[in-house]
């Protein structure tokens, strides 16, 4: 699977989340809220190391840019999810600002962005899609230490 298909999977499993959240009995919320801040650190590493680097060279860059600062939201919204997990009515609001300013990312990206770097060789990322993944995964740890030390309360 090349690094786009990745990315492009990765978006269908943060949906899924997101649906499964909608079904789940509430005293599950607080194990996805974990599960869906893994699944989307993952993803924004994997993104801002090695794909928006590359996609800077094909893409307008305050486009790149205004991808990075919806990464900066989703990861204060994280932040903000982990330190209300336990708290029902607080959880819910944090979840459904995450969701949307999700779903308005990914479309974006799968429609401006992903289609250019599909042309490009898969050794434009210096790395193969699998080594990316592992090395993200990583990094996954660290990152959700550092959210959970930011987060509010």
């Amino acid at each position: 699977m090349n690094l786009i298909d990745v990315l492009i999977q990765q978006h269908r499993d943060a949906e899924a989340l997101f649906e499964a959240w909608r079904h789940a009995p509430d005293e599950e919320k607080p194990e996805l809220c974990l599960r869906l801040a893994e699944a989307l650190t993952m993803h924004s590493t994997i993104e801002e190391r090695w794909v928006y680097p590359v996609a800077r060279t094909v893409v307008d860059g305050p486009r790149i840019d205004f991808a990075v600062e919806e990464h900066g939201e989703m990861t204060q919204l994280l932040s903000e999810l982990l330190s209300v997990r336990h708290d029902a009515r607080r959880r819910e609001a944090t979840l459904r600002q995450l969701e949307a300013v999700a779903a308005q990312h990914m479309a974006e990206e799968e429609r401006e962005i992903l289609p250019r770097l599909r042309k490009m060789d898969a050794g434009a990322f210096g790395l193969s899609s699998a080594e990316i993944v592992r090395s993200a995964s990583d990094a996954r740890g660290a990152a959700m230490r550092q959210l959970e030390a930011s987060a509010p309360g």
